[in-house]
């Protein structure tokens, strides 16, 4: 039988700092890339993305980033869960449509844009409900 050992995988905190400060860059990437010309034109629009205008989805993604951004900056847990559930909410929805499109590949092909998206999704989501559950100071 293997034991397990006694660590515990916790970072210290400046490496937590940089690891946990990175996730909402992502959003904010990804907003401007969303909002930047072209974007209405691009072949692979998923079902989703093609639902609302390619502004509409940059701009949750920028608001998300940014809320998410300066809350941890500032050290405002709620803000920085408030944008981390949105960025949340918005990733897993973008998942849903580029897992849509994937699925009707053979051997699932391009099947790493929407793990991607989906494990971003979920960091954001377990970011913001472990600020969430803090106890205030």
């Amino acid at each position: 039988m293997i034991r397990r050992g006694t660590w515990v995988p916790l970072l210290p905190p400046h490496a937590r700092n940089v690891v946990v400060g990175l996730v909402p860059i992502e959003p904010i990437v990804r907003g401007i890339d969303y909002i930047l010309p072209g974007g209405e034109t691009a072949p692979q629009l998923t079902l989703v993305e093609a639902a609302a205008p390619m502004t509409f989805w940059g701009a949750l993604c920028l608001l998300a980033g940014i809320v998410a951004l300066t809350g941890f900056w500032g050290r405002w847990r709620r803000v920085c869960a408030a944008g981390m559930w949105l960025g949340a909410a918005t990733y897993l929805t973008l998942a849903v449509g580029q897992w849509w499109e994937v699925v009707g590949h053979p051997w699932f092909d391009g099947v790493r844009g929407p793990a991607i998206v989906t494990i971003f999704g979920a960091a954001m989501a377990g970011i913001a409900l472990g600020y969430a559950r803090q106890e205030p100071e």
